[in-house]
């Protein structure tokens, strides 16, 4: 499980938006095309007349009604609708040839309508003039269906994006659900831990209490030991059971949960996970070497280091028995911006087809020792959660596994915030 921010997929508004356009741009195109043809044959008509001269000069009053018709009825179609002609006269007055009867029975058709009046001819040479009435059906039809178009398109475009605003919305509140059910998970691997160490860490305990116990009752049985020696026996031995209590640290390990994140040293983490497990550690020999010059910090919970560690040196103490050798070191690659952790051990290793499976939940070799089987899956949870890796093969040197832990370098840090540290 890493860290990175996981969203709704968003190709499927861009993809409508990218069907909308096309969609509008194709409608606007045909519409544009149509516009055109109209205009196109708007010109022809004039073009018609203008070069089979029907209509004469302004000067001459002969006309053949006949071919004026026949031009005109050709010209008349599915995109001129209504087609008046009218002829240019030396005064410059018009007279309506086409139809003839225009002037008688609507002598004011021209202003009864709006027209699109066209010339035949250019000044000063104008025979006459068209007026048209363009069928606009076809066009309008085509708007009403961009129009339509885009209502839908838009109805559509609007649902999706609200359906898209909700899966985000339910995304969010399943990562925060997530989130909270791995922290929860983390801290209840946390406590599984120190119950583990429990037994053996209550054995040594135990052992200041017994021995208060015994000088306390051999001066209530009359022992000649003078009172000043067993008070400074009992100080002593209280002394003692406080020491061990803190270089545990198990009440802070387990109750760290709401601990903020500070500058925590990864050498300091490793060793604190030492005495956490010492327990377990029987006659291995450890040896712990982070190399010197370089900071090993990083901005986190300590505990979560802690949790890490601590797992890594227990599997590595139980995997070993008794006895072997366990090997920490740290280093700083400069290239790579990481600092680079290794805990090798002498152990029996990883067998090469189980190396990516240990890292899976509830995968345990240890089920009847009450191994959960999350320690290795929430070591690297945690690990990735801060920008890391983690992985596992053989230790060339002591022949059993080597872990291998990756975290970015923490970036410059004020003066102010290393005093603190110091401190």
């Amino acid at each position: 499980m890493t860290n990175a921010k996981r969203t709704v997929p968003r190709w499927p508004i861009a993809l409508a938006a990218g069907v909308i356009i096309a969609a509008l741009g194709t409608l606007a195109w045909l519409r544009a095309q149509l516009i055109e043809s109209e205009k196109s044959v708007v010109r022809s008509a004039v073009q018609r007349f203008q070069v089979t001269d029907v209509l004469g000069r302004p000067e001459s009053s002969s006309l053949i009604f006949g071919e004026i018709e026949t031009q005109a009825r050709v010209s008349e179609g599915s995109a001129i609708r209504e087609l008046y002609v009218t002829k240019r006269m030396i005064d410059g007055s018009e007279i309506t040839v086409f139809p003839y009867y225009a002037d008688l029975l609507t002598p004011g058709w021209r202003d009864a309508r709006p027209w699109t009046k066209l010339a035949v001819g250019r000044e000063p040479q104008v025979q006459g003039y068209l007026y048209i009435q363009t069928n606009n059906s076809t066009l309008k039809a085509v708007n009403a269906v961009i129009a339509l178009l885009l209502v839908v398109l838009a109805g559509g475009f609007a649902v999706l994006l609200i359906h898209q605003r909700g899966k985000e919305k339910e995304l969010g509140r399943s990562l925060l659900e997530l989130e909270s059910s791995k922290a929860q998970m983390i801290h209840l691997e946390r406590l599984a831990l120190a119950g583990q160490l429990s037994a053996n860490v209550f054995h040594d305990i135990k052992k200041p209490v017994l021995n208060i116990k015994n000088e306390v009752t051999d001066s209530l049985d009359g022992a000649p030991t003078p009172p000043e020696e067993v008070y400074r026996a009992i100080r002593a031995q209280t002394e003692l059971f406080l020491q061990m209590l803190r270089d545990l640290g198990m009440e802070t390990f387990v109750n760290a949960s709401t601990q903020a994140a500070e500058w925590c040293d990864l050498a300091d983490a490793v060793d604190r996970s030492l005495r956490l497990v010492k327990y377990e550690q029987g006659s291995v020999a450890t040896q712990v070497d982070f190399q010197t010059g370089h900071e090993f910090f990083i901005q986190t919970q300590p505990h979560k280091l802690v949790q890490v560690f601590s797992n890594l040196i227990l599997n590595a103490y139980q995997a070993m028995g008794n006895s072997g050798r366990l090997r920490v070191k740290g280093i700083v690659d400069g290239s790579a911006r990481m600092m680079v952790v290794t805990l090798e051990d002498s152990g029996p290793g990883v067998p090469l087809a189980k190396r990516e499976e240990i890292f899976q939940p509830f995968l345990t070799t240890r089920a009847e020792n009450g191994g959960s089987g999350l320690g290795l899956y929430i070591c690297r949870t945690i690990i990735n959660d801060l920008g890391g890796s983690i992985i596992v093969d053989q230790s060339p040197d002591l022949g059993g596994s080597r872990f291998t832990i990756k975290l970015p370098l923490a970036p410059e840090r004020s003066s102010r915030e290393v005093e603190r540290i110091d401190s």
